[in-house]
């Protein structure tokens, strides 16, 4: 399930064990840019340039010199790879024999890739993440709604019936639990803020639908409780227009019409959305999915949409 936390996970792993091996690579969202023209050729050059460093051996003009330089190197060095969201394997890695100390971990929705792990070594797992149990779901809502591990005082009720519609889906949590955010000193009554809470859990208590359902639910509902329409407008940008940009180039074309200073920043409080380590704009799939439906069902005509 898209927001369960597999990325996440994933990325721990790989900062803490990267420095165990020869070389190492993190490919994010590979499955998302290998559709793009020349969108595997130009993972493979990434891979080849994160694993080999700096030198003629990651010069490749075409996938299949790609697939047997990369395939090589697996067989040569200790390596820690992350595929993120990938199930083309064959066309990427090959299917040689691995370095017996390198390990590959592949992040998929899909749980039908065992024909690949079959075709190059026994040593392979499936790990299937579990989502998070109550209690588990209950801290990751409260750090993000109160600051805290625990409800603040008059709201435990309240909590515990919110995070059940997240299905112990992070993502969802998070995003909920920070556009419910209640601050120790906001000087609105108590009282008001508990009833938005009531309104935002009858909202979720009348939406039908299996899980995955309910979880974009709760992140459309997040999104459609920003504050200001020209948050809305921002984030649609975003994810149409702007993913992966850099976000100072964003803020310079953006910032007179729709604010984008601070809707940026409302929008990374809100978990809709992040900014990499190297200022690139980042948003998660689920996150993007949603917006995107947004603008394709303003009219079955795409040339009516508000953006192309």
């Amino acid at each position: 399930m898209g927001g369960s936390g597999k990325t996440t996970l994933a990325k721990y792993i790989y900062i803490s064990n990267r420095h165990n091996f020869e070389s190492s690579c993190f490919l994010e969202e590979i499955g998302k840019h290998s559709k793009e023209t020349y969108g595997l050729l130009g993972i493979q050059k990434q891979l080849l340039a994160d694993i080999l460093g700096a030198g003629k051996d990651k010069m490749i003009f075409c996938v299949a010199e790609g697939t047997t330089k990369i395939s090589e190197a697996l067989h040569r060095k200790k390596m820690l790879i992350v595929l993120d969201e990938h199930d083309e394997l064959d066309a990427l890695l090959g299917i040689s024999a691995v370095h017996t100390q390198s390990k590959i971990i592949i992040t998929t929705r899909l749980l039908d890739i065992h024909s690949w792990f079959e075709s190059i070594s026994w040593r392979c797992r499936v790990h299937e993440l579990k989502l998070l149990n109550n209690q588990e779901s209950l801290e990751v809502f409260s750090w993000h709604a109160f600051g805290s591990k625990l409800p603040l005082e008059g709201f435990s009720d309240l909590a515990v019936e919110l995070t059940r519609y997240c299905g112990g889906n992070p993502l969802a949590l998070k995003v909920l639990g920070s556009s419910l955010f209640v601050s120790v000193e906001d000087p609105r009554e108590r009282s008001n803020i508990i009833e938005i809470w009531r309104s935002r859990l009858n909202s979720l208590s009348s939406m039908k639908g299996d899980l995955d359902c309910k979880i974009q639910g709760v992140v459309q509902k997040s999104f459609d409780s920003l504050p200001h329409v020209s948050y809305k407008e921002l984030f649609l940008h975003i994810v149409v227009f702007f993913v992966g940009e850099d976000e100072d180039y964003v803020v310079d074309i953006l910032e007179q019409d729709l604010h984008a200073k601070v809707g940026i920043m409302t929008l990374i409080n809100r978990c809709l959305r992040s900014v990499s380590p190297d200022k690139k704009l980042v948003i998660h799939q689920l996150l993007q999915d949603m917006g995107r439906n947004i603008v394709r069902e303003e009219s079955k005509d795409p040339a009516k949409h508000t953006r192309i």
